[in-house]
This record gives C-alpha cells, sequence and structure tokens, in this order.
C-alpha cells in the first residue's frame, strides 16, 4: 500500500504530512486480520485463540512500514514487478535434490541475505498463500481517484487547484508523449539500443492522416 505524503481538504488547501501512526496501523491490522479469520472459523476454540492473541500482542500485528524517502522510477518498477510475478525469483533458489530446496532472501529490516532449506512440500506452501484469489483486484484507487466515490468529481476538480509551482512541474512533464514515458516508465522511447536518437523521415499513409499526425505534433510536441 502507498500513501501520499500530500493531500487536499476541504478548504481546498494542499497539506503535506510526513507521519503515519504506526501504533494504529499494527492494531487496525490486528483487528481486520483477526475478524476476517473468525468470519471463516466457525470452531468455538479459535473465539479463545483470538481473545489470547489480543492479549499477547496489545501493540498489535507486525506491519512493515518502512518510509519511503526518494519516491522515483525504481519504487515503481519494484511494486509492478512484484504485482505480475512470483514472490520469490528463480535466481534465488540455489539447490535442489529431488527431496529438498535451498533458497535465499533478504528479510525486512536487514541487509544480510539469509539462505534456507526447506523440503519440497513446506517451500511450495510458502509460495502459494502469495497466490491471490481468482478475480482478486491487485491495484485499487482511493481518495479522488477512487472513482465510484460519489464526490469523485468533486475531489478532481479540488485536485486542480494546485500551487503555481506544482502546476509547472506537472506541466513540464506532460508536454508531449515523450516526457511522459520517461518520466513513469524512465526510458527515452526515441532512443535506439545502439544510442543514437531516432527521428521521424516520412510516413506512408493517406493523406488524410498525414494531415491528422501534422495537428497531433504541432497540439502535443
Amino acid at each position: 500500500m502507498i500513501l501520499s505524503e500530500e493531500a487536499i481538504g476541504k478548504t481546498l488547501k494542499w497539506r503535506v504530512f510526513k507521519h503515519i501512526n504506526y501504533e494504529g496501523l499494527r492494531k487496525s491490522w490486528q483487528y481486520c486480520l483477526l475478524n476476517l479469520m473468525q468470519e471463516k472459523i466457525t470452531d468455538p476454540s479459535f473465539k479463545l485463540l483470538v481473545d489470547q492473541l489480543y492479549k499477547n500482542n496489545q501493540d498489535g500485528f507486525y506491519v512493515n512500514s518502512p518510509p519511503i524517502k526518494n519516491f522515483s522510477v525504481g519504487v515503481i518498477s519494484y511494486i509492478v514487478r512484484y504485482m505480475g510475478r512470483p514472490v520469490l525469483a528463480q535466481s534465488r533458489i540455489t539447490d535442489y535434490d529431488g527431496e529438498t530446496v535451498s533458497f535465499e532472501y533478504t528479510p525486512h529490516g536487514s541487509n544480510q541475505t539469509v539462505t534456507e532449506t526447506l523440503p519440497v512440500f513446506d517451500f511450495i506452501k510458502r509460495l502459494i498463500i502469495h497466490i491471490p484469489e481468482q478475480n482478486f483486484k491487485m491495484l485499487r484507487y482511493m481518495g479522488f481517484y477512487h472513482n465510484r466515490n460519489p464526490k469523485h468529481k468533486e475531489y478532481l476538480k479540488r485536485s486542480k487547484k494546485m500551487t503555481p509551482l506544482m502546476f509547472k512541474s506537472h506541466k513540464k512533464i506532460n508536454r508531449n508523449w515523450r516526457n511522459r514515458i520517461f518520466h513513469y516508465f524512465g526510458y527515452d522511447p526515441l532512443k535506439c539500443l545502439c544510442g543514437a536518437y531516432l527521428e521521424l523521415i516520412e510516413l506512408f499513409c493517406s493523406p488524410r492522416k498525414i494531415k491528422f499526425y501534422s495537428l497531433y505534433t504541432s497540439r502535443f510536441t
């Protein structure tokens, strides 16, 4: 989950906030998780376990929520990678003898690589819990990006009331399609693999399309 460090309120003023209440986040995660589990597990003994978990974890459950100092293309690439790929890259599997699997990973809060060996079925068990359910939405929009919000249009109008500096920055990014691709995806679409830059020489299409292209380039470049 990514939270914006800036927001707009009812006063139409941009607010900057750098602090997240981690204690509240941990307790909210604990409450939501245990409630969802109780909806699925109807065994009366599980209620006793839930009470014990609340008693033994009064600070809530662990939540890894490090601050992002530089929200760059690298962060976006990291998120997109784990939305469409397995949680463990094949390159991290170091050995397999038919019965056990050895793999390495870097745990949260540490920069040291850990190597672990597990029986095959235990290894598979750890992987499949990360597979989302069918039709599960991996990406959700909140706030004024959430189009089902009844105040969606109102939020969008407020979002346009940006400071001159912010507006100038966004205008520079969205000046043309080349700038947008470079900003959001981190590469120049007109730069060839050899290092040279591509240049439009001629179009082979109907005159009508050429006229439309001229109109397009004059408007968006």
